[in-house]
């Protein structure tokens, strides 16, 4: 059990672990299907965004799973979109991030699995099924992997710096200030890397894997784990420019807090008058 005891029983804890198991479950169907997954048709969601068999195949198994534990929850997953509830939680599922690398037989992927109450993320699990590591955490609880504490790294000059960050594919039009933000950072940073997974990006952050990530136009299910387990390992997540809601944007800059500022005045600098 990641939860940590404090001898007080909280709903998130139950929430938690069931969180944990339902990334469990949708990363063995993601298992089962990865060497035929060229087999199956791609369903093409907008331009460069796709989805498989086995998204909509994970999803719905995380779904029937969290259905029979908590019915009056609400649900906002990336194929089936909106289900409603009465209660105030409202799970939001990635079933599979990094569908691209997945069609290609890259084997970084992930399934993101955040519980909210209204914006605020108060259970977050990401689970990489090929490596076996779960992330996780609740609100004022910490992030864990695979149950042990983890934490941001303590890196404060930029050359010490691995950055992280994926490509605009949803928004080309902001191709140069994006280029100019990668050009930018690699001046700075020992290195930068782009994994196509942002949950696997936020996760590998918090687990001072990485040092900062930033990226554009972010989905909430693309997000909304990764922020918790970030902040809960003593990390900082905001928007590029001041301000800025990037619940609502999805322009996300996530760092370990000693090179944020740096890291937004850049951002601010480049974009300012762009987004």
């Amino acid at each position: 059990m990641d939860y940590p005891s404090n001898g007080k029983e909280k709903p998130e804890k139950a929430i938690l672990n069931a969180a944990i198991e339902a990334a469990r479950i949708g990363g063995e169907v993601l298992l089962t299907h990865l060497n035929r997954v060229q087999l199956y048709a791609v369903e093409q969601k907008g331009e460069f965004d796709y989805a498989t068999e086995v998204d909509h195949a994970s999803e719905k198994a995380i779904i029937e799973y969290i259905h029979a534990r908590f019915p009056e929850h609400r649900i906002l997953a990336e194929e089936g979109g909106e289900l409603d509830g009465a209660g105030i939680y409202r799970w939001v599922i990635d079933p599979l991030d990094g569908t691209t690398n997945y069609i290609h037989g890259v084997r970084i992927f992930g399934v993101s699995i955040a519980v909210m109450r209204g914006d605020i993320p108060v259970v977050g699990v990401v689970h990489d099924p090929v490596r076996g590591e779960t992330f996780s955490a609740a609100m004022g609880h910490g992030a864990y992997l695979n149950g042990a504490p983890i934490e941001v790294s303590r890196h404060e000059k930029m050359n010490e710096c691995l950055l992280a960050t994926g490509f605009p594919f949803r928004c080309k039009e902001l191709i140069d200030p994006y280029l100019e933000s990668f050009k930018r950072f690699f001046r700075q940073a020992r290195d930068i890397r782009r994994m196509g997974s942002a949950s696997i990006d936020l996760a590998y952050l918090a687990a001072g894997r990485f040092d900062g990530f930033w990226e554009l136009r972010l989905s909430r299910w693309d997000i909304a784990a990764g922020v918790l387990l970030v902040r809960e390992a003593g990390g900082e997540v905001s928007g590029f420019l001041p301000g800025e809601d990037f619940w609502q944007t999805g322009n996300i800059v996530a760092s370990n807090g000693r090179i944020h500022e740096l890291l937004v005045n850049e951002l601010n600098d480049i974009f300012a008058g762009k987004l």
